[in-house]
């Protein structure tokens, strides 16, 4: 059978965006309770969430600020180091195009319901962005916040980062023009059209050899191993053991959801639930070791982040039990591991 999954967010993208809301002066618990998101998630950049909890969350929020050029706006205020490993890989490369390169290789990260391309043609590099067409993508019948905001963010690291000024010659939309285009004029000049057949951002190729200003070669290549790590466990993932593993990770808590509240939630049978993860060669178990071993050495490495802190976050009974679980999962202790 062809089953279609949902596609997933990382978590810091969640995480920037209720951070603007809080600027907003909207209160993270009203966000919380009106999403049914589990507070932790906020502590954890490096988990993913499920592309309807994203669609929701852009909703809400351009509800609660009124705000019809959200995504432009946040792009404008993004901090590159929200977007996890793949901010401090895009941080630590050379130039301008080597960071378009490496966002086409690791943008499954940031979003894995849109892919990113880029081509070198006739003097000019084109960028493009493609929604996947899963099951379940929110990009595929509310795209446009979205998407502004990862074409926006792109140009706004562009300029932020480079050591000259770099504009494009051409941004395009699939989508139809809002009814006051005057933001998308201020931001990409008279350039952006809409109603086109791609999305896509274009720029001079020379232009792109600019330097960027954060570049260190020495840390993109550890930045950089971090994320093909990451991404090659994400790509090993069945469409089921991916949306079980997106749903704990909102709520590693002191008690992981049993699987019977799981099967719930994704609509299944407990029996179902279990066979179809038998098929993706994992089990219930496993993914719940899975989530809670991946956000353990998300938290240890966060400077500061002590071994007794994670075992009380992950609903352990006390740190000795933590640390033998920590060093089934790694083959090493947590102070070992921050101290390498």
């Amino acid at each position: 059978m062809n089953r279609q999954r949902e596609s997933t967010i990382a978590a810091a993208v969640l995480i920037d965006l209720v951070r603007y809301l809080e600027r907003a002066g909207v209160v993270l618990d009203d966000v919380c309770r009106a999403l049914g998101i589990d507070a932790v998630v906020m502590e954890n950049p490096g988990g993913r969430i499920p592309s309807s909890l994203m669609g929701r969350l852009w909703e809400y929020t351009a509800r609660v600020t009124g705000d019809d050029h959200l995504g432009l706006h946040t792009a404008e205020n993004f901090n590159p180091g929200a977007l996890h490993i793949l901010g401090y890989v895009l941080l630590s490369c050379r130039t301008a195009r080597e960071a378009l390169g490496r966002l086409v290789t690791y943008s499954a990260l940031l979003n894995d319901g849109m892919r990113v391309s880029v081509a070198d043609s006739d003097g000019l590099t084109e960028c493009r962005f493609a929604v996947v067409e899963s099951g379940d993508n929110y990009l595929r019948n509310a795209p446009r916040q979205g998407l502004e905001a990862m074409i926006c963010g792109t140009l706004v690291t562009m300029r932020r980062l480079t050591t000259t000024a770099i504009e494009p010659v051409a941004v395009a939309f699939q989508h139809a023009a809002p009814a006051d285009t005057s933001e998308h004029l201020r931001i990409f000049g008279p350039v952006v059209k809409f109603g086109q057949a791609e999305n896509l951002m274009a720029f001079r190729t020379a232009d792109l050899s600019a330097g960027l200003l954060s570049a260190n070669p020495a840390l993109l290549a550890m930045f950089e191993a971090q994320a093909q790590q990451i991404l090659d466990h994400l790509n090993q993932r069945g469409p089921v053991s991916r949306r079980v593993m997106a749903l704990l990770a909102r709520r590693v808590t002191a008690a992981a959801p049993t699987l019977e509240a799981v099967a719930v939630e994704l609509a299944m049978s407990e029996r179902t639930l279990q066979r179809e993860l038998r098929l993706e060669a994992t089990t219930f178990r496993q993914v719940v070791e899975d989530v809670r071993r991946e956000v353990a050495v998300q938290y240890l490495a966060q400077p500061g982040a002590s071994a007794s802190e994670a075992a009380f976050l992950l609903g352990f009974s006390e740190p000795s039990a933590f640390t033998r679980a920590f060093r089934r999962w790694t083959g090493t202790t947590p102070t070992q591991f921050q101290s390498a």
